[in-house]
């Protein structure tokens, strides 16, 4: 068994280690054992990750809206290559948010 100055270690050494390590404590109800400075961090990480990933999609969508409403004399070329970006952020963005509110 680890002590938790051993996962905090860990955390420095092997992230992907430390986080087995944390999920076999948090299903065995080992919670003194676990290492909460850097498992809150993460957790902050995570959500940060995660808004930013939506306004990025968000971003993507509206920039490419715009170009196929307003550029038209590129219409030609590139018209159906930015309904086609549309469509895939919509689809990844759906997915995301399906996702978090399912």
């Amino acid at each position: 068994m680890r002590t938790i100055h051993d996962l905090k270690q860990l955390y420095e050494v092997d992230d992907s280690q430390w986080l087995e390590e944390t999920i076999k404590l948090l299903k065995n109800q080992q919670f003194q054992d676990l290492d909460l400075e850097n498992l809150i961090e993460e957790l902050e990480e995570l959500g940060k990750r995660d808004k930013s990933g939506v306004a990025s999609l968000l971003e993507q969508i509206i920039r490419h809206l715009l170009l196929f409403q307003f550029w038209t004399s590129e219409h030609e070329n590139n018209g159906v290559h930015w309904q086609s970006e549309i469509y895939t952020f919509r689809v990844q963005l759906n997915r995301r948010l399906k996702y978090k509110f399912a």
